[in-house]
């Protein structure tokens, strides 16, 4: 689970409230699948010990398999709460709370949120009570931060940082992975220039002169997390609003495309030769319709679960990634 990302919160002009992730990994999704959580389901807070809880809301999202609890990597549950988990490598510090009431997996988080929580609110208030714990995961650490948003259009950044489970309540509802939040936000101050508009001028001793007509002429171009918090901050800012659902989820994905990572241009050297990472699929979900939308890096047809027609489910539901690219053929 060595994975980027990056996320971002979005509303509509009719008041729909959006979240949307990259899921950027190394290898491939062969052990992912949309997977549907149903209410009174029991589940395990940790790997290693019985320490159960009980869903109270049904919820849908991406999930790692191969455990008894499925790691949500990002999901939205049936009273519209949405949340992501994305990699904080070199900052993230567990079993911070040791004397909270739940001792949780990192990687559980966000599948334990959604089963019970309704809200930003309550989640804050459930966060009090936990204890990330250093347990590991297939054998390793996740070191992971958490974006979690709802119908108030309200999204809060949640880390475990040194000494505590930091919750930002005042985020600008943009995320990436590391360093932590703040020095992010921080850094935005860099590209206060930063304009859209084509064509600005400016006098320079009593002469006029005109850029090229790039706009964003500042903004980074790596692929690194620090690069793409810009950029995502700034799209969110200067981007056309959406007029409705459909059209959020359509602009949300071509936003995404600024920080698509292609197969090849990050590497890693294995003993067999390299590993890349790459963006596997992009997700975005509605809080007020409750649909889970989808695409992935080989398939990019947009696919939709919604949430509404399985809220009788008394099974955990597991459906598989369409893998095959679907091209609509005209003629």
């Amino acid at each position: 689970m060595n994975f980027a990302c990056s996320s971002f919160s979005w509303e509509t002009n009719d008041k729909k409230h959006l979240l949307g992730r990259t899921y950027d990994q190394f290898g491939d999704l062969r052990g992912n699948s949309i997977v549907i959580v149903p209410r009174n389901f029991e589940l395990s807070l940790l790997i290693e010990k019985n320490c159960m809880f009980k869903t109270k809301y049904c919820f849908v999202g991406m999930a790692v398999n191969g455990l008894k609890t499925p790691i949500l990597v990002d999901g939205i549950n049936e009273e519209g709460l949405m949340g992501a988990l994305l990699r904080y490598p070199g900052f993230a510090k567990y079993d911070t709370q040791k004397g909270a009431e739940k001792d949780i997996n990192p990687g559980f988080l966000v599948t334990y949120l959604l089963g019970k929580c309704k809200t930003v609110e309550e989640v804050c208030i459930e966060i009090k009570n936990i204890n990330l714990s250093s347990e590991k995961v297939f054998g390793n650490e996740i070191p992971v931060h958490y974006i979690f948003s709802d119908r108030t259009g309200e999204t809060i950044i949640i880390e475990p940082d040194d000494g505590e489970i930091t919750i930002h309540r005042d985020s600008i509802g943009v995320l990436t992975n590391s360093p932590n939040y703040k020095w992010h936000e921080q850094n935005l101050r860099n590209y206060v220039g930063v304009t859209p508009i084509l064509n600005s001028k400016q006098e320079i001793c009593n002469k006029q002169f005109r850029d090229f007509g790039f706009s964003g002429l500042k903004l980074p171009g790596s692929y690194s997390s620090v690069s793409r918090f810009v950029k995502i901050a700034l799209l969110k800012q200067f981007s056309v609003k959406a007029e409705n659902e459909i059209d959020g989820i359509t602009k949300m994905f071509h936003n995404f495309s600024s920080v698509d990572i292609p197969a090849g241009v990050m590497c890693m050297e294995t003993e067999t030769g390299y590993d890349y990472q790459m963006t596997l699929c992009m997700t975005a979900m509605c809080s007020e319709s409750l649909i889970y939308y989808f695409n992935l890096s080989n398939n990019r047809r947009i696919c939709a679960v919604d949430l509404k027609k399985e809220f009788e489910n008394k099974e955990i539901k597991h459906i598989n990634l369409p893998n095959k690219q679907d091209i609509l053929y005209l003629n």
